[in-house]
Order: structure tokens, then sequence, then C-alpha cells
């Protein structure tokens, strides 16, 4: 595993902070890097409670849904509370109301007065006390954070999590809400919205743009526009993403089975897989590991597939489409990192090693998709934990916080080189590339440099920097280190080389051909 999600619509803060112990005493001892994430409640809409603690529900008999808090307690099957007070000015006749994960379906008939719906059921069910409710097609106006939002937030700060899974985002004027917060404290923790109703998909390129990253919940999504639309959505959310270089996960009922059974079905093997085509950079496990009865095994099978998908991907088809869709110009940065991918196809290169604090340039070059590994050196513990969720990477702490950033350098690649040895990239007369991007008085600097190996990595040598300024640096780029020990093919989600022994240890890398076209389609 990669993240340990923390689901605060259950539970408190003091068995929150028993997990997150937990956790990091784990990763320590196994010593991983395991990232935190912490997924907020969000603005959720739920039905009051009932009298007896349930209501059976008939079809085509007629109810009447309130917001009238003195109904919030006396819920009957004729009449129930719903803690949503514009519920009535948003919600039209004619319109559904889904309840229970959209299992109970109400047609609403008419307003009885502004308080009050009138409904006929749909089908048969029963519901208990406080099932969420999920308005299909209506303009919900809930704010992004609520009061214990507020207060989870806080306390996630306090216990430096690494990213935030903010639930029932809608625009992007709530991913700054949320930043908002967080507070000065919490300005390095990443924003991962989750997309979960229409409003979302519909605003997908502005909360792209002002978030770190997205998640394709298709539970709740699944409830507000129409099952089949689904799997469009996810490829549609999926692609944006890979062509802005921000990582996206897929989630929900991935292998929903294996909560009670020791094997997926074929169809949850072809989900996961496809997710791997799509292009996600994460697949997510809720229920099957948090209630399950088989947790270790249900981690071990996803593991398989995705690794199994990621042999059949074309990376390079990936490369030339995703270079294809961007604007021209482009930043520096990102012509370094493209040009970079590029000459690792041209040269065959075996691992390319990356100098980031932030995690900026290991992930503009994850974007592009090269076919070898990414190693990411980094002087800052979070970047490592917070790489985790990008495709293709794996970091390594530097410990260094007292050096610039020309001290120690050599340390730092000589880290990525041995690190790159100790996972099994290696094959005599092998192609490396280092990047190493900064800024020096405000001018965007890269250096390209040759290390020279000698023996199984027994020693190296750096050569002068080439290049001090933006203009050479774009003559120079990505200049190819020659270091002898690295085998042909990379083990793992990396294609094995033909009578490769190495166990396959990298479970992320998921990579897809994206479309240089796509069609409007209507996910209404």
């Amino acid at each position: 595993m990669s993240v340990a999600r923390m689901n605060f619509s259950h539970g408190s803060h003091e068995y929150h902070q028993t997990t997150i112990n937990n956790v990091r005493q784990a990763a320590a001892e196994l010593g991983v890097n395991i990232a935190i994430a912490l997924d907020t409640k969000g603005p959720e809409i739920r039905t009051g409670q009932f009298v007896g603690g349930e209501a059976v529900m008939e079809r085509g008999a007629t109810c009447y849904v309130t917001t009238d808090p003195a109904f919030a307690d006396k819920g009957t099957k004729d009449k129930f509370y719903i803690d949503y007070q514009n519920l009535s000015k948003v919600v039209r006749p004619g319109s559904y109301i889904y309840i229970d994960d959209g299992i109970l379906i109400l047609h609403v008939q008419s307003h009885e007065d502004e308080q009050t719906l009138k409904c006929t059921v749909t089908n048969a069910h029963t519901i208990s006390d406080r099932c969420g409710v999920n308005l299909p097609g209506c303009d919900v106006d809930l704010p992004a954070v609520s009061a214990k939002d507020c207060a989870d937030l806080q306390f996630g700060v306090e216990q430096g999590v690494d990213m935030i899974f903010a639930s029932f985002i809608r625009s992007a004027e709530q991913v700054g809400d949320v930043r908002k917060a967080l507070g000065a404290k919490g300005h390095d923790i990443m924003i991962i919205c989750k997309i979960e109703n229409h409003q979302g998909v519909q605003n997908i390129d502005s909360i792209i743009e002002e978030s770190d990253g997205i998640m394709v919940a298709r539970g709740d999504l699944g409830v507000e526009i129409p099952a089949e639309k689904v799997v469009v959505a996810q490829k549609i959310l999926i692609s944006k993403c890979n062509v802005a270089g921000k990582p996206v996960i897929c989630a929900t009922q991935m292998l929903e089975s294996m909560t009670y059974n020791p094997r997926p079905t074929r169809a949850e093997v072809s989900d996961v897989a496809n997710a791997v085509f799509n292009g996600a950079d994460c697949v997510m496990l809720s229920g099957e590991t948090a209630k399950g009865k088989y947790p270790n095994e249900v981690v071990q099978y996803m593991a398989r597939i995705c690794l199994e998908a990621q042999s059949a991907v074309n990376e390079y088809v990936f490369f030339n489409s995703i270079k294809k869709l961007q604007p021209i110009p482009m930043s520096a940065e990102e012509a370094v990192c493209s040009s970079a991918v590029n000459s690792v196809y041209e040269t065959k290169a075996k691992v390319m090693v990356v100098l980031s604090n932030t995690g900026r340039s290991a992930r503009l070059v994850a974007k592009y998709r090269p076919n070898c590994p990414i190693v990411c050196v980094t002087t800052r513990l979070q970047t490592c934990r917070q790489l985790n969720i990008t495709q293709g990477v794996e970091s390594v702490f530097f410990d260094a916080e007292k050096l610039g950033h020309d001290e120690g350098k050599e340390q730092r690649v000589a880290m990525g080189v041995g690190f790159a040895k100790s996972k099994g990239y290696e094959q005599s007369g092998a192609v490396v590339f280092m990047i190493d991007i900064f800024q020096s008085k405000g001018i965007d600097v890269m250096r390209s440099t040759i290390i020279v190996g000698k023996g199984r990595f027994g020693g190296h040598s750096i050569s002068p920097s080439l290049s001090e300024s933006l203009l050479p640096m774009l003559y120079s780029i990505a200049l190819p280190l020659f270091i002898p020990g690295y085998r042909d093919g990379i083990c793992g989600a990396y294609r094995p080389a033909q009578g490769c022994q190495q166990p396959a240890t990298h479970t992320k890398g998921f990579r897809t051909e994206c479309c240089s076209q796509q069609k409007k389609v209507s996910l209404s």
C-alpha cells in the first residue's frame, strides 16, 4: 500500500489519532514511507431519525419529505425529515430524490408548502436512521467546508497529514475554501478533490486547475448521474488529469465482492485493469480493507491485477499523445522534462534520477510516462510520501535540512543511483538521466551532469555544471548519464527482462494511451 485513508465520516479524533500512530509505527518498522490522507465528511444530506429506527416504504405509496425540524426524530413511512433546508428551492416537480445510495427512489409530485414535498415511492425498500440523500440534476448550494470539517482539518494539520481527500467538491471556489480552512500551517498539504456529483463533473477543468489531484469517487457519482455514464465520466476525468499532469485516483467498489469472498469476480478484475488502461495513477480500496474479511488478500490481488494490466500498455504512444495536447509555448520546466522523457525513449534509458524538494519536477517527468522508473531524491519527508500517488515515481529521502542546493548534491545523486541499484534496475552500459531544476535569484536553472560508474556502483564522479542559466539549459536538456550496472529490462511493473528473477516490488506506474481527440459526451 502507498496511502492510508482516514474516513472522518466515522470515528472520533482520538480513534483516528490511534490509527495514524499505528500506521506510522508499522511504516517505520518496515522502512517504508506511507502517506496519511484525511477524507472529509463533506456537505452530506441525510434523512432524520424514524420512530422505531426504520420505515418500510411500499411501491406506489405517497409520502411527504420535509425540512421542518419538528420531524427530525419523528419520521414515519408517510412523512420524514431531510436535513437540507433549501430542499424545496432546488428540487422541482418531476425530479427524483435518491435515498440510501439510490436504493430508494422518490418521484417528486408537488410542493405542499415551503418546507414539504409530496412524493411517490417508485420501489419498495426499508430505510433506517440517517440515510444518505442524493439530488441528481439539482444545483445544491451546500458549503464545501462545514464546522465539523473545519475542526477535522485543523486536527489533520496538527497530526501532519500529507493530503486531504475533499468530499463533494462542486467548484473551484470550494477548493479555495478547503485551502483557507487548512491555514498557513497546512499550505504544504495536498488537496485531492473527490468528484461525486454532476456539478463536479461539469466544472472539472477549473477544479483540476485549482487542486493538487482528483479522485473519481464512483459510488456517489453513480447515484448522481446514470450508472452507464459513470464509465464515460471516469475516462474523461482521468484523461483530463493526465493532460494536466495531476495525479488521479480511481475509487469505490473496485473489488467489492472481496469484502466477504476470498477471490474477486472476473468483472472486478476487468474493472481494476480498465482503470490502469484509462491512465489512473492510483486505485483505492475502501470497505474491502476497512471492514472486509480478507484485507491482505485483496491488496495482493489488486497489486497483481495492476502489474499485469500495466505490462499491456504502450507508454510511447501515451507520451506522444500527451505531448500533442500540450499548449505552446509551454513552461521552461515542462519543456525540460518532456524533452528528457523523449531522450529516454531515444537512448533506451533504464532509470531517471530527479532531484526535487517539492516533487514538482518528478510529477512533470511522470506526466510524460517514460518507460522506466523515476527515482526522486528529496530533502523533504512529506514530499516522499506525497509522491506515492504519482505513477512511476519512487522517492528516497536525503536528510540535509541545513545544506544548500549545491551542498550535498553529489551525495544525493549517489543516493539515487544506489536506490536504483537496490531495486534491481541494473545492466552494464545502461543509460541513466539525472534532472536538477531549481531557482537561483529568481531565474530557472537546470543542470545536467554525467556520472561515470566504477564497477557495480563502486564509485562515481560528477562533471561540472553544464549550464547555469535558462537559455543554455534548453540546448543541453537532460544529457544522458552512462552508468554500468543495469538490466535490459525493468522488474515489476516495468516489463521484466528475459530470465529476470528479481521479485516485482513496484505496484504503481499505471499508464495508458491517451486519445488526442475526445467526443463531447453528455453525462446528464
